[in-house]
């Protein structure tokens, strides 16, 4: 199992470079405290399109919150994190913490779609036994993550992970479209309710 923790935002009008700046900044402190792989990305269509965010795996959450620690001590995240306040560039939102519960995230991809289902914890693996069918349909990498510290706690993630935008829509054609994705799909929906989906690239 990893951990991660996510953190998104929504730019302020021509502060987009400026955020990008800022996050780049705090994603080199957090790998230098301890992330194992991490990720900034932007979000292209569906959910939150225009925004951006920054993810960061590790090993377990005592490493997790070790380097949160760590980094909030840093001077470098310190600047940063007084400009948040002090000097907007974006309004933003988290960080929040997940776990993966089917195959660990691949947040280095260079495209990710993530599909949100508001579902009790009670149907849990059911929805991991979905999850894991529709990963072995194809050889696209498919994880199921759930929140730890978030608002909205009744939800479990799909993320699906291509190599490109065309990738991404050669699965949906081929995959997506199939009778059988479209039976669990279906399945899906009696267990919880589709709420979000989304894409985002790696920047």
């Amino acid at each position: 199992m990893s951990a991660y923790i996510i953190v998104r935002a929504t730019p302020h009008p021509r502060r987009i470079n400026e955020l990008e700046t800022r996050m780049r900044t705090v994603m080199g402190v957090m790998v230098q405290k301890g992330a194992t792989n991490s990720r900034l990305f932007r979000n292209l269509m569906g959910a939150n399109a225009g925004d951006m965010g920054m993810g960061f795996e590790f090993e377990n959450f005592q490493k997790a919150m070790n380097a949160f620690h760590e980094a909030r001590h840093d001077p470098i995240f310190m600047e940063v994190n007084k400009k948040r306040w002090d000097d907007p560039a974006g309004n933003i939102y988290g960080p929040v913490v997940m776990r993966d519960v089917y195959e660990p995230m691949d947040i280095t991809a260079p495209v990710m779609v993530g599909r949100t289902y508001r579902m009790s914890r009670k149907n849990l693996q059911e929805a991991i036994d979905i999850i894991k069918e529709i990963d072995e349909m194809s050889d696209h990498k498919v994880s199921g993550l759930v929140p730890v510290m978030h608002s909205e706690m009744d939800t479990i993630y799909a993320m699906y992970h291509f190599e490109s935008l065309s990738n991404a829509g050669k699965y949906i054609d081929e995959v997506g479209m199939s009778a059988r994705f479209q039976e669990l799909v279906i399945k899906a929906n009696e267990l919880g309710t589709l709420v979000r989906s989304s894409m985002h690239i790696k920047i």
